[in-house]
């Protein structure tokens, strides 16, 4: 297994950790206190787990069962997994922060930071994409 799909990986643990964490404090509050959670948590929770859990352990998992390319294969460019993981990682984790602070104050940057949050995660897909393609072979026309 790669460094990169083992720091996927592990980065999809801590993910389910903060989302789990996150529920569990929304769910206490809505039934020990009568607190219905902000549709800003409700947000923040789910993306920390079917964004930061879920895609992270796809990615992970994918880089590492995924055939590696050739030897030089001049499709391979490194950087997109890494710039793939770490726009990920950083946008889930603005995503989350900007919603959670949204949840409790109306300041302006919090929605400028979960939107920023949003466009690092979609920019990490496309780095995905381009990362795994050089990996998917087609038994025909593909060298």
């Amino acid at each position: 297994m790669s460094p990169l799909s083992r720091r996927f990986l592990a980065t999809a643990a801590a993910f389910l950790g903060g989302g789990l964490a996150l529920g569990l404090w929304m769910l206490i509050g809505r039934d020990l206190r009568g607190v219905w959670p902000a549709p800003s948590l409700v947000s923040a929770h789910t993306h920390l787990l079917l964004v930061g859990t879920i895609l992270s352990t796809i990615l992970g998992t994918a880089l590492w069962l995924f055939p590696r390319p050739r030897k030089g294969d001049p499709r391979v460019r490194v950087w997109h997994g890494e710039a793939a993981y770490w726009c990920l990682t950083i946008g889930t984790l603005a995503r989350a922060v900007g919603e959670i602070a949204r949840a409790s104050s109306a300041a302006p940057p919090w929605p400028l930071v979960s939107v920023g949050g949003g466009l690092l995660q979609v920019t990490a897909m496309g780095g995905a994409v381009l990362a795994l393609r050089v990996r998917v072979r087609g038994s025909v026309g593909m060298p």
